[in-house]
């Protein structure tokens, strides 16, 4: 039988472009040997011998973590990988078992089903469940392996056929068959998500214009909003001062909904910095951005920036106190205090 599993590539994300890139879904945990027929035991008493300082229930979680990946999922099982540097998850399917990574590592191979399904073609309580905060985690509930299917089939989320829980409602824990012990989930990224949702289905199109603007003007900036309709590249155009005239002036493009910027929306762009005279050019993009235009950051550091959800969603709530009235009441934040979970096992 088909199980679904998630992956997650690195605390930061930071092997989740070689994953997708060779195919290699690569975990840590410290382990730099092979362990190539090491039962969960033996994981055990390698992980007090790697983690001598660490709380014995913590070891247990890394030596289940890597005992699921490595000897309990099968070729042919689904994995979901939740992407920090994107956004987006990744689907695919194991295609064969562990190896032992050349520079050190836990290593599986993986076929790609589609490397950028948006969250938001998920429905909440699988989001939920993505919540865990568990590098590798089995994902059983709310018949999702059904559901992860048909979704890279269709591009959509069935659902299990019974009312999607409200927050607060569902656990968005998940149960590890293998140890009975409840992976708990990251709060942090659950609210990331429900405020995502918040102003995908609040601010589209023009509204969504409207929102960065606002941002940009608690930023400092005195703003114009072109009007709705064509408007040749420039979305926003943004000067500091009292009357918007001074430096730094920036060139703002908006893409709202799914739309991925790619490369001839960039140079538009830049072409539109030189024709306004600005110093900067900004590309706000709901749907992110092509690996081609990702790719020049570094490149383009000093002329353009570059916000997706993440950095958009990071520069709202910077400001969100001294944003006007009617935005706050299209998107009604408080802050709220929690614990970190002390055995926050992201390896």
């Amino acid at each position: 039988m088909t199980r679904l599993w998630l992956v997650r590539l690195g605390r930061n994300g930071e092997n989740e472009q070689q994953a997708l890139e060779d195919g290699l879904l690569r975990i840590g945990f410290g382990v730099r040997q092979d362990i190539e027929g090491l039962g969960r035991e033996k994981l055990l008493s390698l992980m007090e011998e790697l983690h001598p300082e660490d709380k014995p229930a913590k070891r247990r979680n890394f030596a289940s973590q890597i005992n699921q990946f490595a000897n309990v999922a099968a070729t042919g099982d689904l994995i979901v990988c939740p992407l920090k540097t994107s956004s987006a998850i990744a689907i695919g399917r194991f295609t064969g078992p562990y190896r032992p990574g050349s520079d050190g590592g836990i290593l599986r191979p993986v076929g790609w089903l589609g490397k950028n399904f948006s969250r938001d073609a998920f429905r909440q309580d699988l989001r939920y469940s993505l919540g865990a905060i568990m590098t590798v985690c089995e994902i059983s509930r709310n018949d999702a392996v059904r559901r992860v299917t048909r979704l890279v089939e269709t591009g959509f989320d069935p659902g299990d056929g019974s009312v999607p829980a409200e927050p607060g409602q569902q656990s968005a824990a998940e149960i590890s068959p293998e140890n009975g012990l409840e992976a708990p989930v990251n709060l942090h990224d659950l609210a990331r998500d429900q405020i995502e949702q918040r102003i995908a289905a609040r601010f589209s199109a023009h509204d969504f214009t409207g929102l960065i603007a606002a941002v940009l003007e608690v930023q400092g900036y005195r703003t114009r909003v072109s009007p709705p309709g064509k408007d040749r590249g420039v979305d926003i155009v943004a000067g500091s001062g009292r009357l918007g005239l001074e430096s730094p002036r920036v060139t703002v493009q908006v893409k709202s909904g799914k739309q991925v910027v790619d490369q001839p929306v960039l140079q538009a762009l830049i072409g539109s910095v030189q024709d306004t005279q600005a110093d900067y050019g900004l590309i706000v993009s709901w749907g992110g951005f092509t690996k081609d235009v990702e790719s020049r950051r570094n490149e383009l550091f000093f002329r353009v920036r570059l916000w997706g959800r993440q950095e958009l969603v990071d520069n709202l709530l910077a400001v969100y106190d001294d944003l006007p009235e009617e935005i706050r009441a299209e998107l009604p934040l408080q802050r709220i205090w929690t614990l970190v979970p002390e055995d926050e096992d992201i390896g």
